[in-house]
């Protein structure tokens, strides 16, 4: 018996954030496009039942039955829908209360039960908001005592329920795991991991929950430089933490899914957040965790993994598009595996300005473009036209808001919407310039602390051309011998900066901590990030 994993025929957008399946044939999806859609035939055919507004990013949904069911979303303007006969949906907004100002997590344990969660952000307050009468009212229960950022939510009942996140500080880096427990429908609320001895790493918080029994469950880690999970058998007594060891170093989970104790896989963003690659890897196990392999023909950009209970059709995952397992032997195997495998398309990369094309047909009545930042938070609002010129259309942003601050890196996600139908591109800034221009700053860099760093190496030393060791304080008169000899000696590791040692022991942790400005150890991240480049001697 094997299990094969298929991408479906779901809407081509850039990412589905979240699905629901109330049987191996029906279910929802939410994505990029502001979309809700459903299928009746395990996702041969796809209907779009609704679309949100531009600026609105879909997060989450759960149902209770075939016909009630809920969607969350992280933009304040729209944060919450509903729909009582599984196809039309109605916007709850106006009645929430002002907590959570995102929805990040949902869950409806039963008919008009509904508990969310959120903020995904941790400079706002996170919450918890509660209705048991289907919306009309709504309690909302401040987690700032608890947590600064909650993601998922997972409720076994009306009562007893799970909230993860992080708890640190107001900013990701400062963050360490919660996962938060209640027995009362919210009122009282237990810390998990209080009590773990477990050595969390700053930077790292809950991402998603999943409990396979009562007593085996699972939590995914985010964090841009060591990927791990959470695991309980003991019903969320006790938590044990997993690194993924797989041979890729994934990191940035998000999705995790365990089809049984053994079986399971962790997907997310990989090394492409933090570092701008277009990667977005998934990880398996066969032995519970104790040993992991790449898994990335699963699919990529997971952030959920759903289960069926039934077969041949066991589960479903959502990520760049809405995947399906089937398990399968013999004959039916030999089929699947002949079957020719749907290529994910190239993910461009974009420097100096990201440019979005738009086919606007004659007679348009508006054309609104928006973008969308690595955390799917509205950036940029590229075009709002009412009476748009028709034709091909190319628009072209310089990464920066409004008011004139660069966004970074990563994945930008961008939204076009004709009348009412929308399209969605992503594109990769690997860094915050083109790579030539890299190299010259971090040339210009050298020669401005050569100085002082001439006076603080006497004792190091790296490798030249042929392999001979060069005193360290020497190269800093020839900054482009340096540059390439900290690659020659492992210092720098081009295209990944959190696998250099040069960023993460070096000036992360080690003597040169708080020596240089955060631009400095921006653009040098941002130079590895492109390839270490180094410019060429001038004649």
């Amino acid at each position: 018996m094997a299990l094969d994993w298929r991408p479906t025929t779901a809407p081509a957008q850039t990412r589905y954030d979240d699905i629901w399946f109330i049987s191996p044939q029906i279910g929802w999806g939410v994505n990029s496009a502001g979309q809700i859609v459903h299928t009746e035939d395990a996702g041969a055919n796809w209907t779009i039942q609704q679309t949100a507004g531009a600026e609105t990013w879909l997060r989450c949904m759960s149902f209770s039955s075939p016909t009630d069911g809920w969607v969350g979303s992280i933009t304040r303007r729209q944060r919450l829908w509903r729909t009582q006969d599984g196809k039309t949906w109605t916007d709850m907004t106006p009645s929430l209360p002002p907590l959570p100002s995102a929805i990040c997590g949902i869950s409806s344990p039963s008919k008009n039960v509904v508990f969310a969660s959120g903020t995904q952000y941790p400079s706002r307050e996170a919450g918890v908001m509660h209705t048991s009468d289907g919306g009309q009212t709504w309690n909302s229960i401040s987690m700032a005592a608890h947590a600064n950022l909650l993601i998922d939510t997972y409720f076994v009942d009306d009562l007893h329920g799970w909230v993860v996140g992080g708890n640190g500080g107001t900013s990701y880096a400062r963050l360490k795991p919660v996962v938060l427990h209640t027995t009362d429908g919210g009122k009282t609320w237990e810390n998990a991991l209080q009590n773990s001895g477990i050595d969390f790493p700053t930077g790292e918080w809950g991402w998603k929950i999943q409990f396979l029994t009562p007593q085996i469950g699972f939590v995914s880690l985010e964090n841009d430089a060591a990927g791990a999970i959470l695991k309980t058998s003991d019903g969320g007594q006790s938590w044990k933490r997993i690194a993924i060891s797989d041979p890729q170093k994934n990191v940035e989970l998000e999705g995790i899914g365990f089809i049984n104790e053994q079986i399971g896989w962790v997907g997310g963003w990989g090394h492409g957040f933090a570092a701008g690659n277009a990667e977005g890897t998934t990880s398996g196990t066969t032995d519970g965790g104790a040993t992991w392999f790449d898994a990335n023909d699963i699919g990529r950009f997971i952030n959920r993994f759903r289960f069926t209970g039934a077969k041949p059709i066991v589960g479903y995952a959502s990520g760049g598009t809405i995947y399906q397992c089937v398990e399968a032997e013999g004959a039916a195997l030999a089929r699947l595996a002949a079957a020719p495998r749907l290529r994910e398309a190239e993910i461009p990369h974009a420097w100096g300005t990201l440019d979005v094309k738009a086919e606007v047909p004659a007679g348009g009545k508006q054309l609104t473009i928006t973008v969308f930042d690595p955390r799917q938070t509205l950036v940029k609002v590229l075009a709002d036209e009412t009476t748009p010129q028709p034709g091909q259309r190319t628009f072209a942003w310089n990464f920066k808001t409004d008011d004139g601050v660069d966004t970074g890196f990563g994945h930008f996600m961008y939204r076009v919407l004709i009348d009412g139908n929308a399209s969605t591109g992503m594109a990769v800034r690997p860094a915050r310039a083109l790579p030539d221009v890299l190299g010259t700053e971090v040339l210009k860099l050298i020669q401005r602390f050569a100085p002082r760093a001439k006076r603080a190496h006497e004792d190091l030393a790296l490798p030249d051309a042929s392999g001979a060791p060069v005193a360290l304080k020497a190269l800093f008169d020839a900054p482009r011998d340096l540059m390439a000899a900290l690659i020659r000696g492992g210092w720098i590791i081009p295209g990944e900066p959190d696998r250099s040692m040069f960023l993460i022991a070096i000036i992360g942790t080690g003597p040169m901590q708080d020596i240089l400005e955060q631009a400095d150890i921006d653009l040098l991240s941002d130079w590895v990030t492109a390839g270490a480049p180094i410019p060429p001697a001038v004649s």
